[in-house]
């Protein structure tokens, strides 16, 4: 029996045979190419099969690589046809700068996404965001609507002759998938921070003992730390209190959910700087909850030493009030002049989840697990115009709270799966003199891939990963890349 190759949700093709396959450590079925020995078969027929899941199965019936087609090609006299989803998009906005009179001048702005539904329904999703520099808001919207019209359905495209004879398949593994959505850009880090314009006194007097900040988070989140702008004025020895407290009909209620104090030893003196303080606890945060930034001067009222806090009067925060607390009456207060307090709150997002997001978000898999025990908690910031693949790679590398290396693969039912990179002091596998990836007990290894994101042992204990194993079927060579990084 030889190598087989099907496609798994067309009607069967007759003479597709595997040439070469190529697996890697992340992500696992990476490419494959095809040969279609059946002459009769036309160029549209084949260009049907783009998107098609596609299993080949080795000469002992191991299913050996899965993954779709990305890319068909004919001969066409002394020419070629070829089709592929490279450049396909059913789904495309444009990010530009505008430079609208009467808008925010030179900033960045994005039209709606929109979609061809024709399309998305044979090849599933996939997006496109074109990037520009200055536009108008016409000018963009022509550009989003003429790019979709032109790449909604792969073209054929002709080239020159090649040395390649006969019609040829190439197909992706199914991670390559990751990259056809985008990932949104995301920010753990909230609050308020222009240029500061003023500043309010805190603890110089009864009536200034406490400041206190309202503001809203649009998403349920976990905060971290806060920090505001701020700086001595004298000498106090008295620390900074920082509580995060409910609402109570629009001012602080004196319920604390999280809290935590600054020594004055640490704010300077000669200027105004960002001190930042760490809870010892994230507090949860509801969607839409108010809550209110209470900042206090532990101990008594001092006019000549005391802190300010650094101030922007030009009341830019719309997401809430400032409000003073005149501790001789024991009310809440607004300031004079009205101004917005200079903060940030640090949120943290657990990588794990994040990382289930942006499978969901691909919108072609099936399922994703953790196999590497507890998720890193970090503050969490990605910019925009990325895509998943992007944003799913930059978090695996930053491995497990015990400093772990990850890996991830995907199987032949597009579950997604991330676990731990082996450990290199207990190889499974051997590479021998002759080049051949070998068992535990010295024979050539019958499925040689399943080696790829391993530890290969040599005759002299010197251990390499192996990154990619690609097998030319027609001689039974493999290529390999290994690195020797623990």
């Amino acid at each position: 029996m030889s190598w087989r190759a099907f496609l798994t949700d067309r009607p069967q093709v007759p003479g597709l045979t595997p040439l070469s396959l190529s697996w890697n450590a992340i992500g696992g079925p990476q490419q494959a190419a095809l040969a279609l020995e059946n002459e009769e078969t036309s160029f549209e027929s084949m260009k049907s099969w783009l998107g098609s899941g596609v299993e080949i199965y080795d000469p002992s019936d191991r299913l050996a690589w899965w993954g779709y087609v990305h890319q068909v090609s004919q001969p066409e006299g002394l020419t070629r046809l070829e089709a592929s989803l490279e450049e396909l998009a059913n789904r495309v906005a444009v990010r530009y700068r505008s430079m609208e009179p009467g808008k925010d001048f030179g900033a960045i702005a994005q039209t709606d996404w929109k979609d061809d539904s024709t399309s998305q329904a044979f090849y599933g999703v996939k997006e496109l965001l074109l990037r520009r520099e200055v536009l108008s808001e016409e000018q963009a919207l022509l550009l989003r609507d003429a790019s979709l019209k032109r790449l909604a359905q792969p073209a054929a495209r002709l080239l020159p002759s090649t040395k390649t004879r006969g019609s040829r398949i190439l197909c992706q593994g199914w991670f390559e998938r990751m990259r056809w959505r985008q990932w949104l850009a995301h920010t753990d880090i909230f609050g308020h921070s222009p240029t500061q314009q003023g500043y309010k006194s805190l603890g110089s007097s009864l009536t200034q003992m406490s400041l206190a900040q309202s503001f809203v988070f649009s998403d349920p989140v976990s905060l971290a730390s806060v920090a505001v702008r701020i700086r001595k004025i004298g000498s106090p020895l008295n620390q900074v209190r920082f509580q995060i407290q409910t609402d109570a009909l629009g001012e602080p209620s004196g319920t604390v959910r999280a809290e935590a104090v600054l020594a004055a030893s640490a704010i300077p003196t000669d200027s105004y700087a960002w001190a930042s303080v760490w809870f010892s606890a994230p507090c949860a945060v509801a969607k839409d909850e108010r809550l209110w930034l209470v900042v206090k001067r532990d101990g008594a009222a001092s006019s000549t030493s005391y802190f300010s806090l650094g101030m922007d009067e030009n009341l830019g925060f719309t997401g809430g009030k400032l409000l003073v607390l005149d501790a001789s009456l024991g009310i809440w207060k607004t300031t004079s002049p009205d101004a917005d307090l200079l903060f940030k709150l640090t949120a943290l997002s657990d990588l794990l989840d994040l990382m289930a997001q942006m499978v969901q978000t691909s919108g072609c898999f099936e399922g994703f697990s953790y196999e590497a025990g507890a998720g890193l908690s970090l503050p969490y910031v990605s910019e925009a115009g990325i895509d998943c693949q992007q944003a799913f790679l930059h978090l695996l590398r930053l491995g497990t709270p015990d400093l772990e290396h990850l890996l991830v693969e995907v199987n032949s039912k597009r579950h997604v799966r991330v676990f731990p990179k082996p450990a290199s002091a207990n190889p499974l596998f051997w590479l021998g003199k002759d080049g051949r990836i070998k068992n535990q007990v010295g024979k050539n290894l019958a499925a040689p891939w399943q080696a790829a994101g391993n530890w290969l042992s040599s005759e002299k204990d010197t251990a390499c990963f192996l990154e990619n194993l690609k097998l030319d079927i027609s001689d039974g060579i493999h290529q390999l890349r290994t690195i020797n990084v623990v």
